[in-house]
Order: C-alpha cells, then structure tokens, then sequence
C-alpha cells in the first residue's frame, strides 16, 4: 500500500459543492482505484461523512481524517494505530472550561466537540488576540494548537494535531514519501495540508486566507471544487492521471 500515491482532500468546499464535478472525480478514480490512497481530511464527523458519501457520489475512503484533524480512522472505522496514544493528556473540556469567561468566544453545538476539539463562533480575531487565548490555555496547562479559518470558526486542538500532523501520520504509517501525497484545500483550515513537504492544490474557490498562507508552494488551479483536484492531479502527475 506504500508505494501508491494517496490523495489527501478536504470535503466541503474542494471535493464537494459542484455534483458534476464530483461526478467527474468519482468515475476518474473508479478506474485508478488500485493507483491512489483516498484520505478525507475535514471538519466534519465520522458520521457526517458517512452520510455524505452514501448520499451522494463522493467516493469512500479509505482513511478518514475528521474533527479538523483530530481523529483518524480506517475505512473500517478502526482508530489509526499509534494517533490517539499521542493525545493521552489533553482534555478539550478543560479547555473549555479555561475559555469559558472569553467574551470573544461563542460555543459551537455539541456535535462540533470531541474530548479531542473545542470550537468556537469568533469573529475577527487577529494575531494579538489569538496569543492570548494560546496563552490563557498554557496557563491552564493545556499546550494547544489554535487553527482559525474565515475570520470566524476557532478549534482549540492539542498540539501536534491538525490535518496536517494527521495527513503526515498516516503517509508515514504507510510508508508513503512526502512527495507521493498530493493535497487539496479551499480554507485556511487546509493550511497545515501545505506542510510537510506535500504537492499542494489549492482550488479556485479557496479563500484569500488559503491563497496567502501558501503563496508559492503550492498550485494554484483555475478550476474550482473538484476539477480543481483533477487539474492538480494533472498538475503533478501528469504521466500518470490520465
């Protein structure tokens, strides 16, 4: 399973959003199926995704990363072996009981929470702000990774994960050089998606967050949704996307 390619894609936004495009995407990765290592990478929850890809065409796959990168499971809904191990310590209710006199912070639903993420309505925070909040947390004895995406949506999470961590685990558990991870965002919660040495595509409806934060190391596709993803495969492997 190493030595194939894995594609690693946000949902809502970059696969979905376009159902003709999607169309095009699934019958195009019907027939390359043996070639590529699907992995959905999204905020959303397991059952959530579960929904969508019996709902509509999107593809299942193989490995998922959910709740903006905190959990990871294989297509049989196993936890990715060694992933959770690494979050032993961190407790997301203590971090919301740290944040909860924050008048900048609106709770998002429950169905937004895990023991792993606390998320939030924030709306335009900038960097000043969210030092402190990083701060406030430490002081509380949680190290956090803050990931803020469109100028609103705050996700508390425990160092070390994020899509990008979770993408880079999984292409490390499966042997799969940097290189051979092809990357696809539209917000700026796929920035950590552009680390770690992948082939980033950023589609044509991202967001100027995303468009800023990976100027230059990543390609940039004029197709939105998922054309944009097959233009990015084409971008970067063109031998082989067919």
């Amino acid at each position: 399973m190493g030595s194939r390619r894995i594609l690693v894609t946000d949902l809502d936004g970059t696969l979905v959003g376009d159902d003709a495009a999607l169309d095009r995407f699934a019958d195009w990765l019907r027939a390359r199926r043996d070639e590529f290592t699907l992995v959905y990478a999204t905020g959303r929850t397991r059952e959530s995704v579960a929904r969508l890809v019996a709902e509509t065409p999107a593809p299942e796959p193989d490995v998922l990363i959910s709740l903006v990168g905190t959990e990871i499971h294989d297509r049989d809904g196993r936890p990715w072996p060694g992933w959770f191990e690494r979050f032993a310590g961190w407790d997301a209710e203590q971090a919301r009981r740290a944040l909860e006199a924050d008048e900048r912070l609106e709770i998002q639903p429950a169905w937004a929470q895990s023991g792993l993420k606390a998320s939030y309505f924030a709306a335009g925070l900038d960097e000043l702000e969210l030092s402190s909040i990083a701060d406030r947390l430490r002081r509380s004895g949680l190290s956090a990774r803050l990931v803020y995406s469109g100028d609103l949506f705050l996700d508390v999470l425990p160092d070390g994960a994020g899509k990008g961590p979770a993408a880079m685990a999984v292409a490390g558990s499966l042997g799969t050089s940097p290189v051979d991870v092809l990357t696809f965002g539209d917000s700026g919660n796929d920035i950590g998606l552009f680390e770690g040495g992948f082939r980033g595509t950023v589609v044509a409806n991202a967001s100027p967050e995303l468009r800023l934060a990976v100027d230059g190391s990543a390609y940039l596709s004029p197709y939105p949704f998922a054309d944009g993803i097959l233009d990015g495969i084409r971008h970067w492997i063109p031998e082989g996307a067919g």
